[in-house]
């Protein structure tokens, strides 16, 4: 471990701060300590949502660290050639990869610099909140002959649209977090990313987990093609799944019937 996160639980919703001092980076020994975490937080009952933060003061996570990208191009250029390892070995793939398929909300709260892999890393969240302030979002790989290596075009492109991510990251172009609420790559801008993002997550967190796991699963099938036909026929074993995974369901419309019928109060 190397102290890079720290853990602050609030009732239902748990706070993982990210801290590389000086200048923020993600790295393999960093991506495996934020994995531990995350990992412990979903195996957490307790646990109904998660925030991401940056615990460097005006970055979120400034990039991927460049330094171990060029050792690792060097180690692929010198190596001889056979199977490779695979994804789930790798750290920061292994991350990525829980981030987009895991039953509990996620929330980046964007408090400064986002560029790059902490970028993807936040596109991989299911909601971004983004302070207010002079810093910069975006993915500026081109800028250094390479892509985004974690998906970052195909997530930016379901946010954003093909037309608008392909032109930002064929330039590399950053954008400001006005800029990126503007044009639908966070979700909500605040003051205080961390505040706002936090109370969405104690508004999840007093959700049915099995109702938010299983709109999460929905929306991964259909971010990956699911025909609507097949889509519809499938939202009736989903729904069937709600009523019958645990009671919450029940419970909740029964209350909703005894108590007035406010939808809005359950």
């Amino acid at each position: 471990m190397t102290g890079a996160v720290s853990i602050t639980d609030e009732g239902r919703v748990r706070l993982l701060t990210i801290s590389n001092p000086p200048r923020g980076y993600l790295n393999a020994a960093v991506s495996l300590e934020i994995l531990d975490h995350f990992r412990g937080a979903l195996a957490d009952d307790a646990i109904r949502a998660i925030v991401f933060t940056g615990g460097v003061p005006d970055v979120f996570i400034r990039h991927y660290d460049v330094g171990e990208i060029v050792a690792v191009g060097e180690a692929m250029r010198n190596a001889t050639p056979g199977e490779a390892a695979p994804r789930s070995a790798t750290p920061i793939y292994a991350l990525a990869d829980l981030l987009l398929d895991n039953p509990k909300p996620t929330i980046a709260a964007i408090n400064g610099t986002c560029m790059g892999g902490g970028c993807e890393f936040a596109l991989a969240c299911d909601m971004r909140v983004a302070a207010t302030g002079n810093y910069t979002i975006g993915l500026p790989e081109t800028r250094l002959g390479i892509i985004p290596g974690l998906g970052g075009m195909q997530m930016l492109a379901r946010k954003v649209g093909l037309a608008r991510a392909t032109e930002m990251v064929l330039r590399g172009r950053v954008v400001g977090p006005d800029e990126a609420h503007r044009i639908g790559l966070v979700d909500f801008i605040a003051e205080d990313a961390v505040a706002a993002a936090m109370e969405i997550a104690r508004d999840l967190a007093t959700l049915s987990p099995v109702a938010v796991a299983t709109v999460k699963r929905m929306a991964v099938r259909m971010a990956s093609g699911e025909p609507l036909p097949d889509g519809i026929a499938l939202t009736a074993a989903d729904f069937a799944h709600t009523l019958t995974a645990d009671d919450e369901a029940m419970v909740r419309m029964r209350r909703f019937l005894a108590e007035g019928e406010d939808i809005l109060s359950q």
